[in-house]
């Protein structure tokens, strides 16, 4: 019985530690600076559970809802999950949107429109592989071009091209990551704007499918 009492003051004392080192956190954190550090993103809970999450302490439940990107230095807007955090594409010109808690993503990618090759394939291709122009050890492996679906719709008097296709990652220990991946791509000026939204696939369902599509859907490049 004794050996049962100091047990529970050990996990008291321990939930008060956790507890302390997340009032430190509410009290200390600068939201506004991780806010703006952050593109896209200046939802409060959503900031706050990135640090959280950081130093390993639970969360916040999250925002609900969608919020909408629409930078006007950009070509393009389109709709992610609020609770999803956002940063400049530091290797190239577009945005990465992503649930740092499942890896849930959108990816926007600009590029020069393909004077010879495919553009789903380039889509898919720049998908699947940014991993490899900075290294690491990780093989990317394309999708067999058999897997990958199109449908190409008009809208406001643009073409929007949507891809779907799964993608795979093999690391050197073996382990294989499977994600599925919904796409858009539209043209203009010789440019090409493209959104790739992904989840992985063990985590994948019809409510999670529904979300995906629904980033894509509302992906628009401006006239």
């Amino acid at each position: 019985m004794r050996a049962f009492f100091q047990a529970s003051k050990v996990c008291i004392s321990c939930s008060s530690v956790e507890l302390g080192r997340r009032q430190h956190l509410l009290l200390s954190v600068n939201l506004g600076v991780l806010g703006s550090q952050l593109s896209g993103t200046d939802d409060p809970t959503t900031v706050l559970n990135s640090v959280l999450g950081a130093y390993g302490l639970p969360q916040l439940p999250g925002s609900g809802g969608f919020k909408l990107y629409d930078d006007f230095d950009q070509e393009y807007i389109f709709e992610y999950p609020r609770s999803w955090v956002g940063r400049s594409n530091s290797l190239r010109q577009g945005v990465y949107v992503s649930d740092f808690n499942t890896a849930d993503k959108a990816v926007v990618e600009v590029f020069p429109e393909p004077s010879s090759s495919d553009l789903v394939l380039e889509v898919v291709r720049r998908a699947v592989s940014p991993g490899q122009e900075i290294g690491g050890d990780a093989r990317l492996i394309l999708p067999d071009e058999r897997r990958i679906k199109t449908d190409a719709r008009d809208i406001d008097g643009m073409r929007y091209t949507y891809i779907r296709f799964p993608s795979e990652t093999v690391t050197r220990s073996g382990y294989q990551i499977r994600r599925k991946n919904f796409a858009v791509a539209a043209a203009k000026g010789g440019t090409v704007y493209s959104l790739v939204a992904s989840a992985r696939s063990d985590q994948y369902n019809k409510a999670k499918e529904e979300l995906l599509q629904r980033v894509v859907a509302s992906f628009r490049v401006r006239r």
